[in-house]
């Protein structure tokens, strides 16, 4: 029996949403204590315990942009409950607070399916690391030296959301400015085609609006180890 958490600022509201989940047999906890003095600070480890997060309709889109950092890191399977769609995550993680349990139910079980074949694809992936060690070499030897610290400092963050202010104070010695921003706009544009280029299925920059960049790469630290080999 799979476990879900409800995150929400009206538990009464989810009781009936609570039910139907339970009548797919999923196990449900919801919680509403989890924001500001209220957070316990024990969160993190609640979330957890659970296989799915559930972003409630009565959250506002800056709170779920301020907890969905945390459950990417860990690497869970979430989703937002909404009435439109939500800007920058895609319909995978878009469930309607309209649905019917019918398409609760099958909405679901494709999204346990999209978590087994992203669960079989990583596996490959660790396996084709291992032999695309010259491919990470080009790579990083074509890279310029803007482009290298760039890479450097997403590859540092271990998986973690890094804004683009924090990004451009590593990269540029704490100096922000317009003109910064968008060179490294640019230059991240650029690091996504030479990945491309040299075919390094295993190694991505994902963009979150308004939040920064984040190096998706598997195994996780596969970059970071790189590069201080490289750096040797």
């Amino acid at each position: 029996m799979k476990k879900v958490i409800i995150l929400t600022r009206n538990i009464i509201i989810e009781q009936e949403f609570q039910n139907e989940l339970q009548r797919l047999d999923y196990e449900v906890f919801v919680l509403k204590e989890f924001f500001d003095v209220d957070k316990p600070n024990y969160f993190e480890d609640i979330l957890s315990l659970f296989d799915i997060v559930i972003f409630s309709e009565t959250l506002t889109n800056q709170e779920f942009n301020e907890i969905l950092p945390i459950v990417i890191e860990k690497d869970m399977h979430y989703l937002r409950r909404t009435d439109e769609p939500v800007p920058n995550i895609d319909e995978n993680h878009c469930l309607s607070i309209d649905c019917t349990l019918t398409e609760l139910r099958e909405f679901l079980l494709l999204s346990d399916k999209r978590e087994g074949q992203k669960e079989s694809i990583s596996k490959g992936l660790v396996r084709q690391s291992e032999m695309k060690k010259q491919d990470l070499v080009l790579f990083y030897s074509s890279l310029n030296n803007i482009e290298k610290k760039i890479i450097g400092a997403l590859a540092e963050g271990s998986g973690k959301i890094i804004s683009r202010d924090e990004l451009c104070n590593k990269v540029w010695n704490n100096e922000v400015s317009k003109s910064r921003l968008v060179q490294m706009s640019t230059a991240v544009g650029n690091i996504r085609k030479k990945i491309a280029h040299a075919h390094i299925d295993n190694v991505r920059i994902i963009t979150y609006w308004g939040n920064g960049y984040r190096l998706h790469d598997v195994p996780n630290g596969l970059m970071n180890e790189h590069i201080k080999e490289y750096s040797m």
